[in-house]
């Protein structure tokens, strides 16, 4: 719709351009073809005045045929005189057909007018019957002056010059073709600017928008991230807190656990139970020690290779106990900050938490590292039975879970997580033969 209006807009600025300059240009032809016009008018008339004059000083009695004498031109082709009333008096040559003076021109006539015409095709045939007159029609200029003497304000009688105008049609003619061409090239010209006007005006008026609209964004994403900034401090505080308190507990579980002398019935129970409180003894000391470099703001890189070898050593001792075998390869020289990659190995660990949960003892649970240019994927595999339809469409919302008594929260909380880092994790693919979660990150940590 913007571009429809822009467009739009456009076409308008350039009608009403195109429309007063193709006026401008009818009123300056026009101005100009009348100047020319009554150019011969301005000569004739005070030569004539000028003729009847010396007539008159010398007493003469017959002073309007004085006035054939200002007709002595090469181009002149007649001349007719009228009386003060309009009639004809006397003409050259002698064998043109005149009429009377029209009313109109006589009119014009009494108030000192002179009238001048231009007729491009004059019928040469009705006013010159005499057959040597060649062509039958020519380009004729009409001027009619009114005549006097020393008294201006006495009219002597009326005098109508008919000359040959192919020198005036030919100016008329240069004149029209000038004013064409300037008008074009100022309506191509202008046209021109309006549309670069226009398309820069629009151009930025885009940019415009799409600056307000990125920091709107911005905004939003600064105001989201301020929000859960200040719920993470609030949150990470209590977190360490519980979590310290949580350790000190299960130590004092592992040390009793370890220690009990118990009959060999029920050895085998307690070895688990041993094992479980070490589990969460490691998990809780994990997650400590990753609070503690992000309060104090310590940071290192760890390698592709490093990441690998957290994720094995961390996966290890679980599988073993659950009989099954997990696969971790890749690797690569460049590096993710420590930050970020302790969150990445969180994350990982959840994900195969849930893969050894589904998968069945005797199999096998793979994460597969590579790299692509700037990128790290990550690819969590098991060959568990697949995650139920129902559950897929919401499968990162809190309280969607595929495993009886699940609460949905590992998958929900990793997202969070990835998203923190700058991640991205997706479900690939699930089904019968097994499931494959995806986790992408850049390896520099791009700021919003």
């Amino acid at each position: 719709m913007k571009a429809i209006a822009t467009v739009v807009t456009g076409l308008l600025l350039a009608a009403i351009f195109c429309g007063l300059v193709v006026r401008d240009r009818a009123e300056l032809r026009a101005e100009m073809q009348q100047t020319l016009i009554d150019r011969d008018a301005a000569i004739l008339r005070p030569v004539a005045w000028h003729q009847l004059a010396q007539r008159e000083a010398m007493s003469a009695p017959d002073l309007l045929p004085a006035v054939l004498e200002s007709a002595d031109q090469e181009n002149m082709l007649a001349v007719v005189i009228f009386d003060p009333e309009g009639h004809t008096l006397t003409f050259q040559p002698e064998t043109l057909q005149f009429t009377r003076l029209a009313l109109d021109d006589y009119l014009r006539l009494l108030k000192q007018e002179s009238i001048s015409r231009y007729v491009p095709d004059f019928p040469m045939a009705r006013y010159f019957p005499n057959a040597a007159v060649a062509p039958s029609s020519r380009p004729v200029l009409e001027v009619t002056i009114p005549l006097h003497g020393r008294d201006p304000n006495k009219t002597l009688g009326f005098a109508r010059y008919y000359i040959d105008a192919k020198v005036l049609a030919g100016e008329l003619s240069e004149i029209e073709h000038r004013i064409t061409r300037q008008t074009a090239t100022t309506l191509g010209i202008g046209v021109s600017l309006i549309a670069l006007v226009v398309a820069a005006a629009s151009l930025a008026l885009v940019r415009a928008q799409t600056a307000v609209a990125e920091r709107n964004r911005r905004l939003l994403r600064a105001n989201v991230e301020l929000a859960l900034a200040a719920k993470a401090s609030a949150v990470g505080q209590v977190t360490s807190h519980l979590l310290h308190g949580l350790q000190g507990s299960l130590t004092g579980l592992k040390a009793v656990v370890s220690d009990r002398s118990a009959p060999s019935t029920e050895d085998e129970a307690w070895k688990i139970a041993a094992g479980y409180a070490a589990h969460m003894q490691e998990i809780i000391q994990e997650t400590i020690s990753l609070l503690g470099e992000v309060a104090t703001q310590t940071t290192y890189e760890l390698t592709g290779h490093d990441l690998v070898g957290i994720v094995a050593q961390r996966n290890a001792k679980p599988a073993a106990q659950r009989g099954l075998k997990l696969s971790v390869t890749g690797g690569f020289e460049a590096g993710l900050d420590s930050h970020r990659g302790g969150l990445l190995c969180l994350i990982i660990n959840n994900l195969v938490a849930n893969a050894f949960t589904v998968t069945p003892p005797g199999g096998e649970v793979a994460v597969v590292f590579h790299r692509a240019n700037e990128e790290v994927f990550v690819e969590v595999i098991d060959h568990g039975p697949g995650i139920p339809e129902r559950i897929r469409a919401h499968l990162f919302e809190p309280g969607r879970s595929g495993r009886p008594g699940g609460t949905g929260l590992g998958l929900a909380i990793s997202q969070l997580l990835a998203r923190q880092i700058g991640a991205s994790l997706t479900l690939e693919k699930t089904g019968p033969d097994g499931t494959v979660f995806r986790i992408s990150i850049p390896l520099k940590e791009t700021v919003a």
